[in-house]
């Protein structure tokens, strides 16, 4: 079944395109606040509704980190995650090894499972510079 493109879509889908590289992966709450500043007369539960339906369509990628917050990512491709514990910017990280980490545990460990998030922490690149 196709998606039908609304304004709210829309709107979501530039929010997250346009904030990713300053703040990384957005939080639903993060997403409204962003478009409300904007779009004054958007209802909360207008966006949780439409971001959470362009996750179940694959449009967007919902993931989950260590602190249990849902954030979106317009990157829908296999890719793991980095979260710098100093400014808390969240990193695509793409590592050709990992994707096939699962079929690995699967000869090795008799594991069945699905890669979907591999995520680590430390410093970013930015923050380790301004402690220098």
């Amino acid at each position: 079944m196709q998606q039908r493109q609304t304004i709210q879509k829309q709107l979501i889908i530039a929010t997250l395109d346009k904030l990713k590289p300053v703040k990384g992966h957005l939080s639903i709450e993060e997403i409204y606040s962003a478009i409300k500043a904007d779009y004054a007369s958007i209802s909360k539960t207008t966006v949780y509704r439409n971001v959470r339906q362009l996750a179940e369509t694959g449009t967007i990628m919902k993931i989950t980190l260590e602190d249990g917050i849902e954030r979106y990512d317009l990157n829908t491709h296999d890719h793991h995650h980095f979260t710098c514990t100093a400014c808390e910017t969240i990193y695509d990280v793409e590592i050709e090894g990992l994707v096939d980490f699962p079929q690995y545990l699967e000869e090795n460990y008799g594991f069945v499972t699905t890669l979907t998030n591999l995520s680590f922490t430390g410093i970013c690149d930015s923050c380790k510079s301004e402690k220098q």
